[in-house]
């Protein structure tokens, strides 16, 4: 699993012990649709680390409960680009 897709399972995840869409916690934590409907269909692989803290906010968790998930524990990390 890519990180990306982690991030967006994890994203799902945690709407769903909500009883909420992602986009509802998305903009309680003051993104915009958009931003998280790129993110959930992949077309933003690499969100930056302030989009998903206002995810979290949205959630009310940290960053550090975000990525405590086993999704990570199993995402492959990006190849480094060679020089």
């Amino acid at each position: 699993m890519k990180i990306h897709n982690a991030i967006a399972e994890r994203m799902k995840e945690l709407a769903e012990e909500r009883n909420k869409t992602v986009t509802e916690i998305g903009k309680a934590g003051g993104l915009r649709q958009s931003t998280v409907s790129e993110i959930m269909q992949g077309r933003s692989q690499h969100p930056k680390v302030n989009t998903i803290q206002q995810y979290c906010n949205g959630c009310g968790i940290s960053l550090a409960e975000f990525f405590s998930s086993e999704l990570f524990k199993i995402a492959e990390l990006p190849e480094k680009k060679k020089k």
